[in-house]
């Protein structure tokens, strides 16, 4: 709020690319078939959960960083301006207020392109997800 009362406009913010790098994948073995073979049965209740893990690793490689001009809280954010691609998954800002999501190849090609044509002055507008 001013001194008049009126509330102020939300600025957008600048972000800059601060980091970005492809996950290394570690060898993926599932010993279920294995057991099974030698007649070894039983029920893998963490398989599932494994699985998925492993799918959102290969699906989204690449780790990358950036730096929002403005403060911002910790906390899970989506940033409305981003490419939509680049923006899926939100991002996890910390406290030292770097910005860090993980991208699909997809995302990282519209992100990449979209700082290219300076998409990163201003037109950025954070909102909170929820938890």
């Amino acid at each position: 709020m001013t001194h008049l009362g009126k509330a102020l406009a939300p600025r957008g913010l600048t972000v800059r690319l601060l980091s970005a790098r492809r996950r290394r994948l570690r060898p993926f073995v599932d010993l279920g078939p294995f057991f099974l073979f030698f007649g070894i049965s039983g029920v893998d209740h963490g398989r599932e959960a494994r699985l998925e893990r492993r799918f959102e690793e290969e699906y989204y490689p690449h780790l990358v960083t950036l730096r929002p001009s403005g403060s911002l809280p910790p906390g899970r954010y989506s940033f409305a301006g981003l490419p939509a691609d680049a923006n899926r998954r939100g991002w996890a800002v910390e406290e030292g207020g770097l910005a860090q999501g993980e991208l699909s190849e997809d995302g990282w090609a519209a992100l990449q392109a979209w700082l290219a044509q300076g998409g990163g002055e201003g037109a950025v507008q954070p909102q909170v997800l929820d938890a």
